[in-house]
C-alpha cells in the first residue's frame, strides 16, 4: 500500500508499486481526501515506483490540473531513469517539475 503523509503544507505520496490503473484505483480517493485540506500541494515520491504506464501518466496530469485549479501543484521526486524517460517522451515531464530528492522537492515549495 502506498504511504500518504503530511509534512507542513505539503502532502507526500510515496508510491511503492508501478503507477498503473491498479495503483491509481488504490490511492485516488485517499489523495482526494488529502487535497481537501487547504491548498493541494503534493509531492509524488517515485523512489519505489519502477514503471509508469498510460493510466498513471494520465492520472498524474489530471491530478496536477486539479491541484492547479485550486492554487496548488504536483511535484515529482526520486524517479528512476525509466520513469524519467517515460515522463520526458510523453511530454508529461514537461508539465511536472521533477527533483532528485524529497528534500529538494519540499524545498521548492518555499521559493
Amino acid at each position: 500500500m502506498s504511504l500518504i503523509t503530511r509534512q507542513g503544507h505539503v502532502t507526500v505520496v510515496t508510491l511503492n508499486q508501478p503507477l498503473r490503473q491498479e495503483a491509481v484505483d488504490e490511492i485516488s480517493s485517499r489523495i482526494d481526501d488529502a487535497m481537501r485540506d487547504g491548498i493541494p500541494n503534493l509531492v509524488m515520491d517515485l523512489s519505489q515506483t519502477p514503471l509508469i504506464d498510460g493510466a498513471g501518466l494520465q492520472w498524474l496530469d489530471d491530478l496536477d490540473m486539479e491541484a492547479a485549479d485550486r492554487g496548488g501543484c504536483v511535484r515529482l521526486c526520486n524517479a528512476n531513469e525509466l520513469c524519467i524517460d517515460i515522463l520526458r517522451m510523453t511530454g508529461v515531464g514537461d508539465r511536472l517539475d521533477h527533483y532528485p530528492s524529497l528534500p529538494a522537492a519540499m524545498a521548492s515549495f518555499v521559493r
